[in-house]
Protein backbone atom coordinates (compact mmCIF):
# COMPACT_ATOMS: atom_id res chain seq x y z
CA UNK A 1 0.00 0.00 0.00
CA UNK A 2 1.37 3.32 -0.46
CA UNK A 3 2.09 5.66 1.89
CA UNK A 4 0.32 8.80 2.50
CA UNK A 5 -2.87 7.06 2.28
CA UNK A 6 -4.43 6.86 5.95
CA UNK A 7 -7.72 6.27 5.20
CA UNK A 8 -6.80 2.85 3.26
CA UNK A 9 -4.11 1.98 5.80
CA UNK A 10 -7.48 2.33 8.40
CA UNK A 11 -9.40 0.07 5.94
CA UNK A 12 -6.52 -2.42 5.45
CA UNK A 13 -6.34 -2.85 9.12
CA UNK A 14 -9.95 -3.52 9.09
CA UNK A 15 -9.85 -5.74 6.72
CA UNK A 16 -6.85 -8.04 8.44
CA UNK A 17 -8.49 -7.92 11.90
CA UNK A 18 -12.24 -9.05 9.56
CA UNK A 19 -10.25 -11.72 7.59
CA UNK A 20 -9.12 -13.54 11.06
CA UNK A 21 -12.49 -13.10 12.28
CA UNK A 22 -13.67 -15.06 9.10
CA UNK A 23 -11.20 -17.78 10.10
CA UNK A 24 -9.77 -17.09 6.64
CA UNK A 25 -6.44 -16.62 7.90
CA UNK A 26 -5.28 -19.87 9.43
CA UNK A 27 -2.12 -20.29 11.27
CA UNK A 28 -1.44 -24.38 12.13
CA UNK A 29 2.63 -24.75 12.74
CA UNK A 30 2.32 -28.02 13.95
CA UNK A 31 0.01 -29.44 11.45
CA UNK A 32 1.19 -27.50 8.06
CA UNK A 33 -1.56 -26.77 5.18
CA UNK A 34 -0.29 -28.38 1.86
CA UNK A 35 -0.50 -26.20 -0.56
CA UNK A 36 -0.99 -26.60 -4.33
CA UNK A 37 2.57 -26.59 -5.22
CA UNK A 38 2.63 -29.66 -2.98
CA UNK A 39 4.90 -27.35 -0.04
CA UNK A 40 3.60 -26.99 3.02
CA UNK A 41 2.91 -23.90 4.72
CA UNK A 42 2.38 -22.69 8.84
CA UNK A 43 -0.05 -20.14 7.56
CA UNK A 44 -3.61 -20.53 4.80
CA UNK A 45 -5.62 -17.74 3.46
CA UNK A 46 -8.84 -18.44 2.44
CA UNK A 47 -10.32 -15.47 0.69
CA UNK A 48 -13.01 -17.16 -0.52
CA UNK A 49 -14.68 -17.17 2.98
CA UNK A 50 -14.85 -13.79 2.94
CA UNK A 51 -17.88 -13.97 0.64
CA UNK A 52 -19.93 -15.37 3.38
CA UNK A 53 -19.68 -12.25 5.46
CA UNK A 54 -21.84 -9.02 4.29
CA UNK A 55 -19.66 -6.81 6.65
CA UNK A 56 -16.10 -8.26 5.13
CA UNK A 57 -17.26 -7.02 1.56
CA UNK A 58 -18.41 -4.03 2.78
CA UNK A 59 -15.18 -2.76 3.59
CA UNK A 60 -13.45 -4.72 0.38
CA UNK A 61 -15.88 -2.26 -1.99
CA UNK A 62 -15.35 0.35 0.46
CA UNK A 63 -11.08 0.25 0.74
CA UNK A 64 -11.51 -0.78 -3.21
CA UNK A 65 -13.23 2.33 -3.97
CA UNK A 66 -11.11 4.11 -2.32
CA UNK A 67 -7.90 3.06 -3.75
CA UNK A 68 -9.56 3.02 -7.16
CA UNK A 69 -10.59 7.01 -6.35
CA UNK A 70 -7.30 7.58 -4.67
CA UNK A 71 -4.69 6.57 -7.17
CA UNK A 72 -6.50 7.50 -9.78
CA UNK A 73 -6.85 4.08 -11.22
CA UNK A 74 -8.62 4.65 -15.15
CA UNK A 75 -10.95 1.66 -15.08
CA UNK A 76 -14.10 1.56 -17.89
CA UNK A 77 -14.74 -2.47 -16.77
CA UNK A 78 -14.13 -4.50 -13.53
CA UNK A 79 -13.21 -8.05 -14.23
CA UNK A 80 -12.92 -11.43 -12.32
CA UNK A 81 -10.56 -13.78 -12.53
CA UNK A 82 -12.21 -17.69 -13.14
CA UNK A 83 -13.31 -18.51 -10.13
CA UNK A 84 -12.30 -16.65 -7.10
CA UNK A 85 -12.40 -13.20 -8.48
CA UNK A 86 -15.84 -13.20 -10.27
CA UNK A 87 -17.67 -12.84 -6.83
CA UNK A 88 -15.18 -9.74 -5.96
CA UNK A 89 -15.84 -8.40 -9.41
CA UNK A 90 -19.19 -8.24 -9.17
CA UNK A 91 -19.43 -6.72 -5.45
CA UNK A 92 -17.32 -4.08 -7.01
CA UNK A 93 -18.49 -3.26 -10.28
CA UNK A 94 -22.12 -3.59 -8.43
CA UNK A 95 -20.98 -0.92 -5.68
CA UNK A 96 -19.20 1.52 -8.46
CA UNK A 97 -21.70 0.91 -11.20
CA UNK A 98 -19.44 -0.31 -13.56
CA UNK A 99 -19.87 -2.81 -16.23
CA UNK A 100 -18.24 -6.17 -15.52
CA UNK A 101 -17.05 -8.96 -17.34
CA UNK A 102 -14.71 -12.32 -16.29
CA UNK A 103 -11.82 -13.75 -17.83
CA UNK A 104 -11.49 -16.87 -18.10
CA UNK A 105 -8.31 -19.37 -17.50
CA UNK A 106 -8.92 -21.51 -20.92
CA UNK A 107 -11.04 -20.40 -24.17
CA UNK A 108 -14.56 -22.68 -23.81
CA UNK A 109 -15.04 -25.01 -26.57
CA UNK A 110 -17.86 -24.20 -27.98
CA UNK A 111 -20.04 -21.00 -29.02
CA UNK A 112 -18.35 -18.30 -29.38
CA UNK A 113 -15.12 -19.62 -27.67
CA UNK A 114 -14.34 -16.19 -25.83
CA UNK A 115 -12.19 -16.21 -23.14
CA UNK A 116 -13.49 -12.84 -21.56
CA UNK A 117 -17.45 -12.62 -20.62
CA UNK A 118 -19.32 -9.56 -20.76
CA UNK A 119 -18.81 -6.59 -22.89
CA UNK A 120 -15.58 -5.02 -23.40
CA UNK A 121 -14.85 -3.57 -26.33
CA UNK A 122 -11.28 -2.61 -27.98
CA UNK A 123 -9.74 0.32 -26.11
CA UNK A 124 -11.79 -0.21 -22.49
CA UNK A 125 -9.23 -0.21 -19.67
CA UNK A 126 -10.47 -3.04 -17.40
CA UNK A 127 -9.31 -3.55 -13.70
CA UNK A 128 -9.11 -7.41 -13.40
CA UNK A 129 -9.86 -8.06 -9.92
CA UNK A 130 -8.87 -11.09 -7.55
CA UNK A 131 -9.02 -12.64 -4.11
CA UNK A 132 -5.24 -13.17 -3.58
CA UNK A 133 -1.98 -13.34 -4.90
CA UNK A 134 1.01 -15.70 -4.23
CA UNK A 135 3.63 -15.48 -7.07
CA UNK A 136 1.22 -13.84 -9.94
CA UNK A 137 1.76 -17.02 -12.89
CA UNK A 138 -1.54 -17.64 -12.28
CA UNK A 139 -2.84 -13.68 -13.41
CA UNK A 140 -0.97 -13.69 -16.92
CA UNK A 141 -3.60 -15.50 -18.38
CA UNK A 142 -6.29 -13.10 -17.55
CA UNK A 143 -3.88 -10.71 -18.94
CA UNK A 144 -3.64 -12.21 -22.11
CA UNK A 145 -7.22 -12.51 -22.13
CA UNK A 146 -8.05 -8.49 -21.34
CA UNK A 147 -5.80 -8.18 -24.19
CA UNK A 148 -6.53 -10.35 -26.93
CA UNK A 149 -9.57 -8.58 -26.58
CA UNK A 150 -8.04 -5.46 -27.42
CA UNK A 151 -8.45 -3.75 -24.29
CA UNK A 152 -5.88 -2.56 -22.26
CA UNK A 153 -5.15 -3.38 -18.24
CA UNK A 154 -5.28 -0.80 -16.02
CA UNK A 155 -4.10 -2.62 -13.16
CA UNK A 156 -4.61 -5.91 -10.66
CA UNK A 157 -6.20 -5.08 -7.53
CA UNK A 158 -6.60 -7.90 -4.86
CA UNK A 159 -7.89 -8.13 -1.33
CA UNK A 160 -4.86 -10.02 -0.63
CA UNK A 161 -1.24 -9.99 -1.23
CA UNK A 162 0.69 -13.23 0.20
CA UNK A 163 3.81 -11.35 -0.68
CA UNK A 164 5.46 -14.09 -2.84
CA UNK A 165 6.67 -12.52 -5.83
CA UNK A 166 3.31 -11.55 -7.47
CA UNK A 167 3.96 -7.67 -7.83
CA UNK A 168 7.87 -8.42 -8.92
CA UNK A 169 5.77 -10.70 -11.73
CA UNK A 170 3.19 -8.34 -12.77
CA UNK A 171 5.86 -5.73 -12.95
CA UNK A 172 8.10 -7.20 -15.32
CA UNK A 173 4.36 -7.76 -17.61
CA UNK A 174 4.04 -3.43 -16.80
CA UNK A 175 0.74 -4.20 -14.94
CA UNK A 176 0.71 -2.52 -10.91
CA UNK A 177 -0.80 -4.47 -8.47
CA UNK A 178 -2.80 -3.08 -5.97
CA UNK A 179 -3.38 -4.88 -2.97
CA UNK A 180 -5.46 -3.75 -0.09
CA UNK A 181 -4.52 -6.48 2.69
CA UNK A 182 -1.27 -8.35 2.68
CA UNK A 183 0.57 -11.06 4.68
CA UNK A 184 2.52 -8.39 6.94
CA UNK A 185 -0.85 -6.25 7.70
CA UNK A 186 -2.79 -9.46 8.48
CA UNK A 187 0.43 -10.81 10.86
CA UNK A 188 -0.04 -7.45 12.53
CA UNK A 189 -3.49 -7.53 13.35
CA UNK A 190 -3.53 -11.07 14.65
CA UNK A 191 -0.83 -10.71 17.02
CA UNK A 192 -2.60 -7.37 18.21
CA UNK A 193 -5.49 -8.56 18.72
CA UNK A 194 -4.43 -11.67 20.43
CA UNK A 195 -5.45 -14.14 18.15
CA UNK A 196 -1.77 -15.28 16.90
CA UNK A 197 1.21 -16.21 19.70
CA UNK A 198 4.48 -14.98 19.12
CA UNK A 199 5.74 -18.54 18.98
CA UNK A 200 3.12 -18.71 16.20
CA UNK A 201 4.39 -15.15 14.60
CA UNK A 202 8.33 -16.43 14.95
CA UNK A 203 7.17 -19.74 13.21
CA UNK A 204 5.53 -18.39 9.98
CA UNK A 205 8.91 -15.31 9.95
CA UNK A 206 10.78 -17.99 9.44
CA UNK A 207 9.05 -19.73 6.94
CA UNK A 208 9.01 -16.62 5.03
CA UNK A 209 12.71 -16.13 5.30
CA UNK A 210 13.74 -19.56 4.30
CA UNK A 211 10.60 -21.98 3.44
CA UNK A 212 13.29 -24.41 2.68
CA UNK A 213 15.26 -24.49 5.38
CA UNK A 214 11.63 -24.32 7.45
CA UNK A 215 10.65 -27.29 5.31
CA UNK A 216 13.81 -29.19 6.29
CA UNK A 217 14.14 -28.38 9.91
CA UNK A 218 10.49 -30.70 9.51
CA UNK A 219 11.60 -33.36 7.45
CA UNK A 220 9.16 -31.85 4.59
CA UNK A 221 10.13 -31.98 1.00
CA UNK A 222 10.51 -28.72 -0.17
CA UNK A 223 9.59 -27.62 -4.38
CA UNK A 224 11.51 -25.30 -5.58
CA UNK A 225 8.84 -22.92 -8.03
Amino acid sequence: MAAGEPLLDHLRSALALALWREDAVRVRPDEPFRLASGNASPIYVDCRRAIASPELMRLFTAAAGELIAGRRLPCDVIAGGETAGIPFAAFLAAALARPMAYARKKAKGYGTGSRLEGRVVPGDRVLLVEDLITDGGSKLTFLDAIEEAGASVAGVLVLFDRQQGGAALLAERGVDLHALCDLDAALDAGQAAGLLSAAERRDVDAYRRDPAAWHAARGLRFRPA
